[in-house]
């Protein structure tokens, strides 16, 4: 999962879970999961437990998050998670979305320090 680091635009705790934005008019940032802010990066970090679409996607309806396409969100989330495997914990992650579909791209390979 990725958390919050403050290396630049950042408007939640530093910690907090994010997911991509799904917020069309901010796509290349991660919003929080409880809906409490945004982040132009994150880190990569160990939750201890395997996590999947559904689980992050309950998170973020709890949070009172409007969802107007399920089904997208729900696959979005999906890529999300799979690319987050391809990096290691501690890589600082920023993200691109071209209109259809997000990627996460490797800022740092750690935190630079007091970001965390």
């Amino acid at each position: 999962m990725l958390a919050a680091v403050n290396i630049d635009k950042i408007t939640m705790r530093k910690g907090g879970f994010v997911i991509p934005s799904q917020d069309e008019d901010a796509p290349d940032v991660f919003t929080a999961i409880d809906g409490t802010g945004i982040a132009s990066f994150a880190c990569v970090s160990y939750t201890g437990r395997d996590l999947d679409a559904n689980t992050l996607f309950a998170r973020y309806v709890e949070s009172g998050a409007k969802v107007p396409n399920v089904g997208k969100l729900l696959a979005d989330l999906d890529e999300y998670l799979s690319q987050i495997k391809s990096f290691k914990v501690g890589n600082v992650l920023g993200i691109r979305t071209d209109g259809n579909s997000a990627a996460l791209y490797l800022a740092h390979n750690r935190p630079p320090d007091g970001t965390i």
